[in-house]
């Protein structure tokens, strides 16, 4: 089960599901959610190591954090 059905059947969402990426390499952490009914937890990038690639198979530079979606991804020249 995928995190996006999980939120959905906790009905609880946060996440966006697009750009969806491939990575090789990444450090991942827990984060932790308190909700009206309990804590759940997921994880989050910390870290990318490794060749990441976006749905089209392209090369990309995920940053960790961000201000826009958009700006989490910097494409790689060819």
């Amino acid at each position: 089960m995928n995190l996006k059905t999980e939120q959905l059947l906790d009905n609880f969402s946060f996440t966006e599901k697009e750009p969806r990426l491939y990575s090789t390499g990444v450090h991942l952490v827990p984060l932790e959610i308190e909700k009206e009914n309990g804590k759940r937890f997921v994880w989050v990038v910390d870290e990318f190591d490794d060749e990441t690639y976006d749905g089209n198979g392209d090369l990309i530079t995920p940053r960790e954090y961000a201000d826009s979606v958009e700006r989490l991804i910097q494409k790689e020249e060819k």
